[in-house]
């Protein structure tokens, strides 16, 4: 269970408009390099099944719904956004009144909703059991300190393939986290280093300090100006183990670094590639004869 009180660090007014001035949330997915490679997660068909369309997608640590309208618009039928932070609630709705630009929404789309929500404590009750074909989380589940937890309420609220043929499609979930190699350092905190060049002046070649890899548990950081924003780390292996322990079979893994073609398009990214800067990960509910 989790030790400590959710830390909402997105309500503080300061560390919101903060936020705010990210690429990511002034330009949505144009402004995560990681989406492209997400986006394939997403929409990857298996044995002719339609990824989105007609489906019920629940997105975990929703922010601004960036995700919550590209499912929509992609046709599922309900889209279902949490998150902590009631600013983040709220700005996804200003999204939908069209506050922060147009949204030609086509009657064919589905629905969506939002709701306030704590993902330490949440708890799928038997309305929302099986419901959802697709759980989408992006840059979210490394602020959770119960991780297994989570997991087992993401796979309650999962739908299970329980026909006689056993060949329909098991729910989904798909995830970004910030990469453990980013997460684990401490003192010095994590970010680039330059090495003294031979004359032993600070102008060599920029390394990424990785240590206490090992040592899983809180890390607490600065981050847009703000001290004391607690993050979680652990290891790419406790990622995968955690997800195998608690009834999912993985289906796709990715260190997320810029690609060289990335990288000529954006030469500023050219230190990124020298270690992955997401995890990328895809799992579905795994197959089990009981439900039959």
């Amino acid at each position: 269970m989790s030790s400590t009180s959710t830390q909402n660090i997105y309500d503080d007014p300061q560390f919101f408009e903060s936020y705010n001035t990210l690429p990511r949330s002034q330009h949505g997915f144009d402004g995560a390099p990681e989406w492209p490679d997400l986006k394939d997660m997403v929409l990857a068909s298996d044995n002719g099944y339609a990824p989105i369309k007609g489906k019920h997608v629940l997105d975990l640590g929703c922010g601004y719904g960036w995700f919550t309208r590209f499912a929509r618009e992609k046709g599922a039928m309900h889209v279902k956004g949490v998150d902590v932070s009631t600013k983040m609630i709220e700005r996804a709705k200003e999204f939908e009144t069209g506050k922060y630009g147009n949204i030609d929404i086509s009657p064919s789309w589905g629905s969506i909703s939002y709701k306030v929500c704590d993902l330490e404590t949440v708890h799928f009750d038997d309305f929302e059991r099986d419901t959802y074909e697709l759980v989408y989380s992006s840059l979210t589940f490394h602020y959770i300190e119960d991780f297994p937890r989570l997991l087992r309420q993401i796979h309650q609220c999962l739908r299970k393939d329980r026909s006689e043929s056993g060949m329909g499609r098991n729910g989904r979930l798909i995830f970004s986290v910030e990469h453990p190699i980013c997460t684990a350092p401490v003192n010095p905190e994590p970010d680039w280093k330059v090495l003294p060049d031979a004359n032993g002046e600070g102008a060599g070649a920029k390394i990424w300090p990785l240590n206490s890899y090992s040592d899983e548990g809180l890390r607490v950081t600065s981050w847009l100006g703000t001290d004391g924003v607690r993050k979680y780390h652990r290891t790419v292996e406790t990622y995968v183990t955690a997800l195998l322990e608690n009834g999912f079979v993985l289906t796709g893994l990715k260190d997320w670094a810029p690609s060289k073609y990335d990288v000529e398009v954006h030469p500023e990214w050219k230190d990124e590639r020298h270690r992955p800067y997401f995890l990328l990960i895809s799992a579905e509910v795994k197959r089990t004869d009981s439900w039959r």
